[in-house]
């Protein structure tokens, strides 16, 4: 399969050797470069030449704090020199909009866009137990786990509303009461959580147990855990580790050489990739380890090398190597974005302006699907890396979902986000010209049907009654006359049937365009808009001017940040 092209990314510097980026659930690229990460923030393009078009590169300044900075610390006294803070470590919540970032000082923070929301820490604690080297959201997103010098792993749950989101201790997992090694890795998956310590032991935390030493200490340093169903694999130099969940056995396999390898699980979760700088192989994980070929990035990468080659180094006059700096798996698993570095080996000085690196994608599959775990610009970027290729649970539907109407409106438009005939809809308004989500007013109009008694607000009714009326249907209410608000002018409106769902008239005889999320008119300017359909919705959050009833109001709410019509951020 071609390959889209690289995306260049020059004059910056990396924070760390290996670990340099983060695949988001909504397509965003983080690049811990210094002094500020750099974010390759995801854009909608008709038409994709190469990977710049898929992504706009910035930097990404966030406000970092040091709660070291007057403490003196007895072990770790790296504390002590104060150095000017950076970022090390970056973790996208795998739901939301939440960033986690480790800095080098120690610190765990969390950031809602550029604001800090929290500071993770426990004051009350000893300074060795507030130092922090590693960090993991779960997969549900609705916890994170940080990691102690004390041989400790510590979970905060996190509660998310419309406004903020708030980190409270759920628990701390003391991995050996004696022991003060520092957890330098922590990798939590759907079977639990895989703790690596600087002593290179490696342990695992289910659900339903304790902690439990799956590795034993070793003079290797552990170079990478994943979890693969019921497969927990560690890499170390020139080994590869797994251990099966429900046997309890452990396996080694060696890799040969002193390569620290990064391993990569592919969509059918029967075989991994395990890929270092320079070489790549796939391990089967059946009864027994075996190594194949890699046929799925190992000649793209060759290809890449020897054109570099030909291109700068045409005489062979020096050596040049490839260097990984960091690479991540796409949010549902389809792709792999890989961060790397093409270079002589000589002694010359360099300065950050001639630095450049370049991300690099690969399909991991013959096909993608639409999963829950991504969305929005994160399936069209899916689409693009396979060439075009429409997912293979692809298929268009008209009609009504059947949801449970007894939830609260939260939990309804929560449920119609997942529901998978309601993301095909989304997906399809990338790939096709016409640009409509006629599920969700359905399912709107269902829920105000089962609730028409709670519908008293003038506005709420407002709503219900266009609805019904671009989907030719009863209304379930008696509407009436009402006054939408402005920085500039009120107007009234009544209630004619049109199926016009692009604009309004008001009694004054003023034509205006319609809130595509409430359908009521847009008198005002304080606007969020769609990037891929450039609807726009009215943003509730900068209108104090109107009385919102409990429908609306949770509509504007809920669909302030992604779009009902493609799953993007809204702009």
């Amino acid at each position: 399969m071609k390959l889209i092209k690289d995306l260049p990314v020059v004059r910056k510097e990396l924070a760390d050797w290996t670990e340099n980026l983060t695949w988001a659930h909504d397509g965003t690229l983080y690049l811990t470069t210094v002094p500020d990460i750099t974010v390759c923030a995801p854009v909608y393009n008709e038409v994709i030449n190469s990977s710049k078009d898929l992504f706009h590169i910035k930097e990404y300044p966030l406000p970092l704090v040091n709660k070291f900075e007057y403490e003196l610390a007895q072990k770790n006294v790296m504390i002590n020199s104060v150095p000017e803070s950076f970022i090390k470590i970056c973790q996208a919540s795998p739901v939301s909009g939440l960033l986690a970032v480790l800095t080098n000082n120690a610190n765990a923070c969390v950031y809602n866009g550029q604001r800090l929301v929290a500071q993770l820490d426990q004051p009350e604690r000893t300074l060795e137990e507030r130092a922090y080297h590693s960090l993991a959201w779960n997969v549900e997103g609705n916890m994170i786990a940080i990691g102690n010098e004390a041989c400790e792993v510590i979970l905060f749950s996190v509660h998310e509303d419309f406004e903020d989101a708030k980190f409270t201790h759920h628990h701390t997992i003391k991995l050996n009461s004696a022991a003060t090694d520092w957890v330098t890795k922590i990798e939590w998956y759907e079977e639990g959580i895989i703790i690596s310590l600087s002593n290179n032991s490696v342990h695992l935390v289910r659900k339903d147990d304790g902690p439990k030493q799956i590795k034993c200490p070793s003079r290797f340093k552990t170079s990478d855990l994943k979890g693969i169903e019921n497969n927990v694999i560690i890499t170390s130099v020139g080994c590869v580790h797994r251990y099966d969940t429900k046997s309890g056995d452990m396996t080694s396999l060696s890799l040969g050489g002193c390569d620290n390898f990064y391993v990569v699980p592919l969509p059918d979760h029967k075989t991994a990739l395990l890929i270092s700088n320079k070489t790549s192989c796939l391990l089967s994980l059946g009864q027994e380890l075996r190594l194949q070929n890699d046929v799925t990035i190992s000649p793209h990468i060759e290809t890449k090398f020897k054109k570099w080659n030909n291109y700068f180094n045409e005489l062979n006059n020096y050596e040049t190597n490839f260097l990984i700096h960091g690479l991540a798996t796409s949010p549902d698993g389809a792709c792999l974005a890989l961060v790397y570095s093409i270079d002589r080996l000589s002694i010359r000085y360099r300065i950050v302006s001639e630095q450049q690196y370049r991300i690099s994608f690969f399909p991991l599959g013959k096909c993608w699907e639409i999963k829950q775990g991504s969305t929005g610009l994160a399936w069209y970027q899916n689409y693009q890396i396979y060439n075009k290729q429409l997912p293979h649970n692809f298929e268009t539907y008209e009609g009504r979902l059947n949801l449970d109407t007894t939830l609260c409106f939260t939990s309804y438009l929560q449920e119609l986000m997942n529901n998978k005939r309601m993301n095909n809809l989304r997906f399809s308004n990338f790939v096709e010209q016409e640009k409509d989500n006629n599920l969700y007013k359905r399912a709107v109009y269902d829920y105000a049907v089962a609730h028409k008694g709670e519908v008293a607000n003038a506005l709420d009714k407002a709503c219900v009654q266009s609805i019904a009326d671009l989907l030719a249907l009863e209304s379930p209410i008696t509407p009436e006359i009402y006054i939408m608000k402005g920085e500039f002018i009120d107007e009234t409106f009544s209630f004619h049937a049109s199926s016009n769902a692009d604009t309004v008239q008001s009694e004054e005889g003023h034509n205006w365009k319609r809130c595509r999320a409430t359908f009521l008119p847009l008198i005002t300017s304080k606007v969020k808009v769609c990037p891929v359909s450039n609807y726009r919705i009215i943003d509730i959050k900068q209108d104090a001017l109107n009385d919102y009833g409990w429908l609306t109001q949770t509509i504007l709410q809920f669909f302030n940040n992604q779009s009902i019509y493609s799953g993007t951020r809204m702009l």
